[in-house]
């Protein structure tokens, strides 16, 4: 989502992932040479938006957006639960004592965690295709892993998008503001029928305050407090650049268990709410690059 008043308002895992949709995915050249070694992400290695109300924003092109130095006024957007970026560094990042690196988000927006994954490139590569590791937020513990949602597109222009989940739950996605349906938050490089997605779910970042029949939605600013992207409410934001500093010594494996990794090359960013919040419609991440903090 943009910065809202906060008012009445395939499979992807943790190892490795598949999705069961065919969707647009891109590999660009830097739009400018960067410097080796720079400090900044050099390379976007796919894209993919989830099901939300900025589909006709979303441009596969705004992957360079993610590139280089970040821009205040440039972000990728990532969508509804599952959205994702995956990227990497031109060299690797080391695990050093406290934060390693910063993900850039929209500026002074609301929270809308994503969760960070990272990966080494251990065959030397440059490519990400060995394990990933989810860094553990405080809300780990509250998290439901291997989850997935399965969504369908809407069989008309005046209906809704519908979805299932690993749970058995089904529904649809209802759009509370902007429009009558959620047909159009079909993303355009989704070339299928159904997309799935796969990872980490956490908790709702919004509730509803309201003592009438009047919604108000506010954000805890106890809920989300550390190891997540566009967290404005995190001990580790930091308001000059505009992002979340995470540690990789957080990294654990699929089974929750710790894992010590002297450095990482590759990140994915991976909205982690699945959650539509009245006329602030769906808890969807937007970042804009990320920084290694040890150069």
């Amino acid at each position: 989502m943009h910065l809202k008043k906060i008012q009445s308002f395939s499979f992807q895992i943790i190892g490795s992932f598949t999705l069961s949709a065919l969707f647009f995915s891109c590999k660009v050249a830097t739009p400018e040479p960067l410097i080796e070694n720079s400090a900044y992400i050099s390379e976007v290695f796919e894209y993919v938006y989830a099901p939300g109300q900025h589909a006709k924003l979303a441009k596969a092109t705004d992957i360079t957006n993610f590139i280089g130095k970040s821009v205040n006024d440039k972000w990728l957007y990532l969508g509804g639960f599952g959205g994702y970026v995956i990227a990497g560094f031109n060299h690797n990042v080391l695990n050093g004592d406290g934060d390693d690196f910063e993900v850039f988000s929209l500026a002074g927006a609301s929270p809308e965690p994503a969760i960070v994954y990272v990966m080494s490139d251990g065959n030397g590569d440059g490519k990400p295709n060995e394990t990933w590791y989810e860094l553990k937020g405080n809300q780990f513990v509250n998290s439901q892993r291997n989850y997935w949602v399965r969504y369908y597109k809407a069989n008309s222009d005046t209906t809704n998008i519908t979805w299932k989940d690993s749970k058995g739950n089904v529904g649809e996605l209802v759009c509370g503001y902007g429009a009558k349906n959620s047909a159009g938050w079909w993303w355009t490089s989704t070339t299928t029928d159904s997309i799935t997605f796969s990872g980490t779910r956490l908790p709702d970042a919004y509730d509803n305050n309201s003592t009438t029949e009047t919604p108000y939605w506010s954000v805890p600013h106890d809920r989300y407090t550390s190891g997540y992207a566009e967290n404005v409410y995190g001990s580790d934001y930091e308001n000059l650049l505009g992002g979340n500093k995470l540690d990789i010594s957080n990294a654990v494996d699929s089974a929750g268990n710790s894992v010590n990794l002297s450095n990482i090359r590759f990140i994915k960013v991976q909205t982690g709410v699945f959650q539509q919040a009245g006329w602030t419609n769906e808890v969807s991440s937007e970042v804009r690059g990320a920084m290694d903090l040890r150069k």
